[in-house]
């Protein structure tokens, strides 16, 4: 496994935020890369907390995806008409699953990752919790979306991924955000 290809992942976690990327790199390098027949390898759990002023981000690296099967991961025809109705966001609790399947359903996204100069892709996941408004008419909201870094791509092709990301987003409204609750979990799972 060459450090480059784990350096060029990390660099691309920089737009979302102030990540501590030993540990991810650590999660990459036990993990390992996909070998060049495996079309993705999931990655050792790990989770990150970052706690701003109105909001607290909670980002997971979950996944590397191999480039070089992308034409072979692509969902199509019917495979993806069935995928669709099994991984619908109505019924699907996993959002891993949910993500997956959209980027593998998503034509733009899979020519990127095949003609992508890099071998590997990084998936992640980010959920913002934050407060909506003021006063009486504050909203807790939390936000859940996919975060896919692509070695090496031009800006148009960031565009392609920030929209996929977007599209891709899920929202709740009105749930409990409660920093305290949120601080007594992470001591009692050791982050």
């Amino acid at each position: 496994m060459g450090q480059d290809f784990i350096r060029d992942l990390l660099d691309g976690l920089k737009r979302v935020g102030p990540l501590d990327t030993a540990r991810i790199k650590d999660v990459l390098i036990v993990s390992g890369l996909p070998e060049i027949t495996e079309n993705l390898r999931y990655l050792s759990f790990n989770h990150q907390v970052i706690e701003e002023k109105e909001r607290v981000l909670v980002f997971s690296a979950v996944a590397v995806i191999n480039n070089r099967r992308a034409p072979k991961f692509r969902l199509e025809g019917y495979r993806q008409k069935l995928s669709q109705i099994v991984f619908n966001s109505r019924w699907t609790r996993n959002l891993l699953d949910l993500f997956l399947n959209k980027l593998r359903c998503d034509t733009a996204m899979m020519d990127l990752l095949a003609a992508a100069s890099a071998p590997f892709t990084l998936l992640g996941i980010l959920q913002v919790d934050e407060i909506d408004g003021a006063g009486l008419f504050k909203r807790r909201i939390r936000r859940v979306r996919p975060i896919v870094v692509i070695p090496g791509i031009d800006s148009d092709a960031m565009r392609t991924v920030a929209t996929f990301e977007a599209d891709t987003e899920t929202r709740k409204r009105n749930i409990r955000l409660l920093s305290r609750s949120l601080k007594n979990s992470r001591q009692s799972h050791g982050y």
